[in-house]
C-alpha cells in the first residue's frame, strides 16, 4: 500500500473513531446535559474540542451525586469539600441551569451561599426545577425564599423542605408553575389558599408535615392532583376544584377530622376516606357517627357526577370495625378499584361487623369492579365476609390481593378460599392472591407509589 493510501485510510480511522466529536455543538450539549454532572465536567480533558463545551451545556446539578473521591475528604452532610465543589460548578458553568438540587445543606453559615446558589440559578432565565431540602431544622428554621424567586417566568417544578415563605407574599407568585411540593414548611394565616389563588398555572400540590391552620379551603380552577399526609388540622373543605382528578390523603388516625368535598366533577381517585371519620360531605351525601347517611333531594347533575366519576378508591378502617363501609361503597357506583387498609385503634373492639353483608342488596358498582386490595387481611370474620361478598358478586373483577401481616398456611389459604365461596365467584377470570407483607400497617405500598408519584 503506499504513502498517500496509507494516509488517507489512517485519516479515515481516526475520523471514524472520534465520529462523535463531528457531531455539532447542539448535539454535544444535549448528550452532556443527560449525564451526571462529574462525567460531564470530565469530557473537558478529552480534546481542545471538548475543553469548554460543557460550560455552555444546560445544567442539571443535583448534589446528592457529588462525592469526593476520598471519602475522608468529606466533613460532614454539607462539609467544606461539597460546598466547594457547588460553587466552583456555578463559577465555571456559564450556561443555563435546567435543574438545581441543593440537599445537602446543614449548616446556617451555609445561608449566604445558597441565596447566591438560587440567585443565579434564577437570572439565568432557564430554571425548571428546583429543589431545596435539609434534615436539619438549623438552617432552614430561618430561611426565607429569596423574592426573585417567587417572580420566576421558568420555574415548572419547585420541592421545599423547611423553609419559609416570604410574608406578605407578593401580589403574582409562580406564574408558570405547575407542580409544588412541601415538607415541613409552616403555612399560617391562611397562605396555602393564598399560594393556591396567585399559582394560577398550579396543577399538582404535595403538603407533607407541614403546619397549617384548622380549617382548609381549597379553590382552585387548574389544580388536578392534590395530596396531603399527617397533617394537624381540623377540617378539609375542598370548595371549588373543576379539575381536580386525584384527592390523596393520609391523617393521623387518632386524630377526628372532618373532610367535605363539594365541587370536584372530574374527581377520579380518592382516599384515604376512614371508615370512622368524624364527619365526611361527598357532594350533596352527608355522613356522620351519630347518623346514617342522608342524600338531599334537590342535587345538581355536576354534583352527581362528581360521585359517579370516582373510579379508584382508598378506605382504611380500624380492625373488627367497618359498619359504614357499605354506605360509602354505595356512593361510587362507578367505582373500578378499591384499596383497603386496616389498622388497629385506640382499644381494640372484639366484635365482628359481618352480618352487615348479609343485608346488602346489589351495589351498581359491582359491574364495573376490577381488583380490590386489602392490607392487614387477618382472615377474622368481617374480611372473610366482605370477601366473599365481592366475590360472588363482582361480575367483571380480575384480581383480589391479600397483604397478610402473619404467615398463611396453605391448609389456612385453602379454608379461606373454601370461606369466600371461591368456586362459585362471578368472574370466571377472579384471580385470588394471598401475599405475606410484613411493612408497617401504616405503609400501603400500592397506595404510597401513588402518593410519592
Amino acid at each position: 500500500m503506499s504513502s498517500p493510501t496509507r494516509k488517507r485510510c489512517a485519516e479515515r480511522e481516526e475520523l471514524e473513531l472520534d465520529f462523535i466529536s463531528s457531531l455539532p455543538d447542539c448535539v454535544l450539549s444535549s448528550i452532556l446535559s443527560l449525564l451526571p454532572i462529574k462525567d460531564a465536567v470530565r469530557t473537558s480533558v478529552l480534546s481542545s474540542r471538548w475543553r469548554h463545551l460543557w460550560k455552555a451545556t444546560p445544567l442539571r446539578l443535583d448534589d446528592t451525586y457529588l462525592r469526593p473521591e476520598n471519602p475522608d475528604r468529606d466533613d460532614g452532610p454539607w462539609g467544606h469539600w461539597t460546598r466547594q465543589a457547588v460553587s466552583s460548578i456555578f463559577a465555571s458553568h456559564h450556561g443555563p441551569i435546567i435543574t438545581l438540587c441543593l440537599s445537602r445543606f446543614d449548616e446556617s453559615a451555609f445561608q449566604p451561599e445558597m441565596y447566591l446558589f438560587v440567585e443565579s440559578a434564577v437570572q439565568r432565565g432557564s430554571i425548571r426545577q428546583l429543589t431545596l431540602f435539609s434534615k436539619s431544622s438549623v438552617l432552614f428554621s430561618t430561611y426565607y425564599l429569596p423574592l426573585s424567586l417567587l417572580n420566576c417566568d421558568s420555574l415548572h417544578q419547585l420541592s421545599l423542605y423547611g423553609c419559609h415563605f416570604p410574608q406578605p407574599l407578593p401580589p403574582s407568585i409562580f406564574p408558570n408553575l405547575k407542580e409544588l411540593r412541601l415538607r415541613g414548611v409552616p403555612l399560617p394565616n391562611d397562605l396555602l389558599r393564598i399560594l393556591l389563588s396567585e399559582c394560577r398555572s398550579l396543577e399538582t400540590l404535595h403538603v407533607f408535615f407541614c403546619s397549617l391552620d384548622p380549617v382548609i379551603n381549597i379553590s382552585s380552577p387548574r389544580l388536578r392532583k392534590l395530596v396531603f399526609k399527617l397533617l394537624d388540622f381540623k377540617e378539609l373543605i375542598i370548595k371549588d376544584a373543576p379539575n381536580l382528578e386525584s384527592l390523596m390523603f393520609h391523617f393521623d388516625r387518632y386524630t377526628a377530622k372532618n373532610v367535605k368535598v363539594l365541587y370536584a366533577p372530574k374527581l377520579q381517585l380518592l382516599g384515604f376516606i376512614d371508615a370512622e371519620f368524624q364527619a365526611l360531605q361527598l357532594g350533596r351525601t352527608f355522613f356522620d357517627r351519630q347518623t346514617t347517611p342522608s342524600t338531599k333531594v334537590a342535587e345538581t347533575p355536576c354534583r352527581i357526577k362528581m360521585l359517579s366519576s370516582v373510579k379508584t378508591l382508598a378506605i382504611a378502617k380500624e380492625h373488627y370495625l367497618g359498619k359504614t363501609i357499605p354506605d360509602l361503597l354505595r356512593c361510587f357506583p362507578c367505582l373500578e378499584n378499591l384499596y383497603i387498609m386496616k389498622y388497629y385503634g385506640k382499644g381494640v373492639r372484639y366484635y365482628s361487623d359481618k352480618d352487615i353483608w348479609d343485608d346488602q342488596c346489589y351495589f351498581s358498582f359491582l359491574d364495573h369492579l376490577k381488583s380490590v386490595t386489602i392490607k392487614g387481611f387477618s382472615s377474622d370474620e368481617s374480611d372473610v365476609e366482605m370477601l366473599r361478598y365481592l366475590i360472588l358478586h363482582g361480575k367483571v373483577l380480575k384480581k383480589v390481593t391479600l397483604l397478610c401481616s402473619i404467615y398463611m398456611s396453605q391448609k389456612l389459604v385453602e379454608n379461606i378460599r373454601r370461606q369466600v365461596c371461591i368456586e362459585e365467584r362471578a368472574s370466571s377470570d377472579l384471580e385470588l392472591v394471598f401475599c405475606l407483607e410484613m411493612e408497617n400497617v401504616d405503609h400501603f405500598s400500592p397506595w404510597n407509589e401513588l402518593i410519592e408519584r
